[in-house]
């Protein structure tokens, strides 16, 4: 799943944030092994489903596409720089409507999101998942 689009877009609408990082991670795992510096965002593939076009035939598909953007936070630091509540705001907003393919896509939509992982070291981790739907052409 090529993710570019989005990595860019997430990259120029948080810049203003100082985030440590924005990159992508292979996975969830690689995004919990990757620098400990926060505030930071991951952009992780989740999953990608392919479903035929009924007028089109069937290599001509409709591809539905999942992603998650991992953000990790320090909730132990009261002056820390960005909070969850605020970094999801801001993820959520340079997303959801953005049209990574405007000539073969539709909008990226909010799915859920959910905690990943909470340390004692008040580093928190929280996984917001992301979907939107293009097209496959196999001429």
């Amino acid at each position: 799943m090529d993710l570019q689009a989005i990595l860019q877009r997430l990259r120029t609408e948080l810049a203003d944030l100082a985030l440590r990082e924005i990159e992508p991670a292979a996975g969830l795992d690689a995004a919990m092994r990757a620098n400990r510096a926060v505030p930071a965002a991951y952009l992780i593939p989740l999953s990608e489903r392919g479903q035929a076009s009924g007028h089109t035939g069937e290599v001509d598909q409709i591809e539905h596409r999942l992603f998650a953007v991992v953000q990790a936070v320090d909730v132990g630091n009261a002056h820390g720089v960005v909070d969850l509540k605020t970094l999801r705001q801001r993820v959520k907003r340079a997303l959801v409507g953005f049209v990574p393919d405007p000539s073969m896509g539709d909008p990226v939509l909010f799915v859920g999101g959910e905690l990943v992982e909470f340390e004692g070291n008040g580093r928190l981790l929280w996984s917001d998942e992301f979907g939107y739907s293009g097209y496959f052409s196999n001429p």
